[in-house]
């Protein structure tokens, strides 16, 4: 029963990684690399944060 809930856990934050980095990392100087690595190591509310405060890319 544990590992189900480590699995889950799991999926649900490298899904989050990936929405934080898709959704907002395209669209800032960090980019989308550097912001999935940092919500998915850290966590994706730090990740979040991280982006948010990166300055937007020039396009």
């Amino acid at each position: 029963m544990e590992e189900i809930i480590v699995v889950i856990a799991f999926v649900i934050w490298y899904a989050l990684s990936l929405v934080i980095s898709e959704t907002m990392g395209k669209s800032r100087k960090i980019g989308v690399e550097w912001s999935f690595f940092i919500s998915f190591v850290f966590s994706p509310l730090i990740g979040l944060f991280v982006t948010l405060l990166s300055d937007k890319a020039r396009k």
